[in-house]
Order: C-alpha cells, then structure tokens, then sequence
C-alpha cells in the first residue's frame, strides 16, 4: 500500500519569535551555568527571530562575550528571586517567549510563576533535587530517568545524556583520528573559573610522573589565581598555561592532547568531541557526580585517581585508544540538529488523538484511504490499489516484526483519524502517513508525525533516524514536517527530512 509521505524542500519558516535565557555567573560563582546556555544559544540561532540573555551582576568580559554572540544582553538588578520572577511577568517576558533557565536557585515557586506567562519553560538541570515546572527538561548526564524527577508541568519531558548536551560549535566538528592519542600531552582544564583552585595541584602532581608528559594547564578569563599560577609555572619547564581560549582554539588543544585530566562537567563532553583518550574525570562539584557515573559506566572515562598508574603503565595508549573509540561513537556531532528539532517541537499542542496499533479489522478503512485521490495525488505510485493486494500488503506487514503500523483516533469521537507507519531497518525507520480528510486542515499532521516518531523510537530503540521520502509537490505536508522539527537533508531526486533520536 502507498500512502503519501511528505517533506520540506525549502529552509524552515516555522521560527520561534523569542528565546531567553536566564543564568548568572562571573569569577565568583563560576561560568559553568552560563557557557551551557551560550552554547544553547548558539545552537538554537537558526530558529529564533531574538535571543535575549538575562543575568545579575555579569563580568564585562562576559557581557562582551554574550553579545558577541549575537545575544541581547539584560543586566538584572540583584533581588530576591520571587521579586525577580514577579517583575520578569509584569515587565520582560511575553506570552511568545520560550524560556531556558540554568541555575539551582530557579526552583519550583520560581518556575512556576515565570511559567504562566511563557509559551513554553526549558530546565537545564543536574541535580533533580526538587519539583519542576518545565515542560521540557534537559539534563546533560546519561542514564537519568523520568523516575528520579517529580515533574509538575503535564506532558513534561525529559532529555538526557550527551545526545542532548548543549556544545559549542567547535566540538561538534568531526576531526580525523588516523593517530593512536599520546597520552604524553596531558591536559588539565577543572572549568574556566575553577573557583576551588583544583588547576594547581593536580598539575604539580601530573608532573611529579616519571614519565615526564607535557602537561597543558587550561583557565579562563575568571579565574582569580592568574599571577600566582603563572609564577609557579616558570619553574615547571613541562608546564604549559592556557588562559582565556576561544572554543576553536581549545578544541585543537584537546585534540593535540592523548590524555586529560577534566572536571565532570560540559569540559569532559567537549574533550571526548574534540577526539578524545585518557580520560580522567575530577568532580569539583555536587552537581557533577551524575556526569562522573555516567562516564565511568558508559566506558568513556577513569576516575581521576587511576591516573598515575594508568599513564605510567605500558598499556596507556592502548586503553587510550579503546576509550577514545567509545567517546567518538557517542559524540556524533548531531546534538544540534537534536536540540533544534525538540524545541520547535516543543511548540505543539498535545494531539487531539491517541495512536493505537493497526489491526487486520481496519483494511476497509486503510483501503479506502490509500485510494482517495488526493492521498494518490501525492504517492510515488499514483495508481489505485486493488483490494487483494491491499490485504496482501496488510497481511504481510502485521506479520513483520520490523514494521510498526499505527491508527490515530480522534479522542472526542472515537473517529479513525490517519495513519503513520513506519519500516525499520537496522538504525533506521522510513515513515509513511496520511489523514483522513475531515481531519485535514487543522495542524494534525505535525501532531501526528510527532507522535509517531516517539512511539517509533520508544519501541525500535536501536533506531537512530527516522526518515520521510516525498513529492515536492505536496507543500501542506512540508510545513507539517518543519513544524514537527524534521530537518530537510540535502535534496536528491525526493526530498527526504530526517528526525535525529538520542534514545530519549
């Protein structure tokens, strides 16, 4: 059976009118909070008409940083926080605004009050620690469960692991690794500010080895130690001090450098995406425990104590290699593409349906709607479809375990709405979809798309993309697709849109 299957051929037109984020930091508390949402920002350009960053008693240099960035920089008078949400409603946000926050004093009264005026509320969390009221939450630790939450927005959602870890743009570049890491080139970098001066005394211990490595110390323009790190340096000649790098220049060093020592945090991320090896993991934080576990258990990192007898050992570059394989298949370089596609599906409404699976009492109906013209109109075989070999093609796909076959019923009426299917193979599922046509015109068809590809890549987790091949011609499934978060890969004789799964 052919049902029409749809995609766009043109850039997105569907954009949210704005973005705000809201985070603090300077050299005091640290830039942990803030750079996350910087790289947020970034990667959420393309689909923002404004991006608007909100923040209390911020450093000049990150104020000129933000803007840099092509953000609009509101400096907050320092408040209590309830005041702060209070007068965000009557004077900053709007009923458009998207909403990220990033900090552990953003609690539930907090988000609770800021969520009434927003369309949607975002969360980037570490800690699930107290109740939320954001709709989407976004945790960057891997194997962190909806279970450990207490989510009070209905319809919550939850992202974790790397898959959705905000990153700046020059670690989601694929680089080359023909070479085996040299775990020799050493870097420490414990955080920009590394506001528990941890840089010092485990660069004096990473040069005290017998192996007499290069070590490569790595801080930021927060960092409130410069000149007394930098005289103890002068006497170190395998020491190297790295101050205030650019996200372009501190991917080519971690690059350069087999092993690592890092704090568990978007550090140790940007390390694994930059190339990767020796990991060593160093929580200088509470919140970075979650990240040091999931490191160690996914096989990507070393506890920081095993250090010294790993890099003396003769197996270093060997256990370099192995690690380093490991981080580059999780590191794909497609978290943007991730992050985009769940924020401007984030944007929907719940469906006003439920999908249940197909059943052999519903041929009529799928008949009958594969053979309306306009369904025809838009297949890649406009031809009708005889009823014997409907039931053929029926009967053959409820018998595949690799096929998965669902019915959208209205849920007022209890009505047959449309239909999404989907063919898996491998780490791939190829959708097809159609509605019925006194469902036709009122938005259902992102909905449903949407919908569908959940179920799909709850059901098949070894599914990595779903895919849709189309007619260009069919311009109200293009915008269906946009709207749902389907990127447009590079068109061919079919246009085709993909969805990116992190196996949330």
């Amino acid at each position: 059976m052919e049902t029409s299957v749809s995609a766009a051929g043109a850039a997105s037109s569907a954009r949210i009118p704005r973005l705000v984020f809201r985070a603090d930091g300077n050299s005091r508390i640290g830039l942990g909070h803030v750079m996350r949402l910087l790289a947020l920002a970034e990667m959420l350009a393309p689909l923002a008409v404004e991006r608007l960053f909100l923040i209390r008693q911020p450093d000049a240099e990150l104020v000129q940083q933000l803007t840099a960035a092509g953000l609009t920089v509101l400096e907050l008078p320092l408040r209590p926080l309830p005041e702060e949400a209070a007068e965000l409603v009557r004077q900053v946000l709007r009923p458009t605004d998207v909403l990220v926050l990033d900090g552990y004093d953003f609690r539930y009264d907090y988000q609770n009050t800021v969520r009434g005026i927003v369309a949607r509320l975002v969360y980037l969390d570490d800690l699930h620690s107290f109740p939320l009221a954001a709709d989407l939450i976004l945790n960057p630790a891997g194997g962190v469960s909806p279970k450990q939450y207490e989510l009070r927005q209905p319809g919550a959602r939850l992202l974790s692991g790397p898959a959705y870890a905000p990153l700046r743009a020059a670690f989601r570049q694929s680089r080359p690794t023909t070479e085996a890491p040299d775990p020799n080139q050493i870097l420490v970098c414990l955080g920009g500010a590394d506001p528990t001066h941890q840089t010092q005394r485990v660069t004096a211990a990473l040069l005290e080895l017998p192996s007499a490595p290069q070590v490569h110390a790595v801080i930021g323009s927060a960092y409130t130690s410069w000149e007394s790190l930098q005289s103890w340096a002068q006497d170190q000649p395998h020491l190297l001090l790295h101050r205030n790098l650019s996200g372009e220049q501190l991917a080519d060093l971690m690059h350069q450098c087999g092993a690592a020592v890092c704090s568990a945090s978007t550090v140790s991320y940007e390390y694994c995406a930059a190339g990767g090896g020796l990991l060593f993991i160093l929580p200088v934080a509470d919140n970075q425990y979650d990240i040091a576990q999931y490191l160690r258990q996914a096989g990507l990192a070393l506890p920081y104590t095993s250090a010294p007898n790993v890099l003396t050992s003769a197996e270093a570059i060997r256990i370099a290699s192995q690690l380093q394989e490991a981080q580059l298949r999780v590191f794909d370089g497609l978290t943007a593409e991730r992050l985009r596609q769940e924020f401007m599906a984030l944007l929907l409404p719940p469906p006003p349906f439920y999908l249940r699976p197909v059943t052999a009492s519903d041929s009529d109906q799928l008949l009958a709607w594969t053979n309306e013209p306009a369904v025809r109109q838009h297949s890649f075989n406009p031809n009708p479809v005889t009823a014997a070999d409907h039931r053929q093609w029926l009967a053959a796909r409820l018998s595949d375990p690799q096929a998965l076959l669902l019915l959208a019923q209205d849920a007022a009426t209890g009505l047959p709405a449309g239909l999404i299917r989907f063919a898996v193979e491998g780490e791939e599922a190829t959708l097809s979809y159609l509605l019925d046509a006194q469902f036709r015109g009122r938005g259902l068809a992102a909905l449903l798309l949407l919908a569908g590809t959940r179920q799909v890549t709850s059901l098949f987790p070894q599914v990595r993309r779903v895919l849709g091949h189309v007619q260009p011609s069919n311009v109200a499934s293009v915008k269906a697709f946009e709207r749902a978060g389907f990127r447009q890969l590079p068109a061919t004789a079919a246009l085709t849109f993909v969805w990116e799964s992190g196996g949330n």
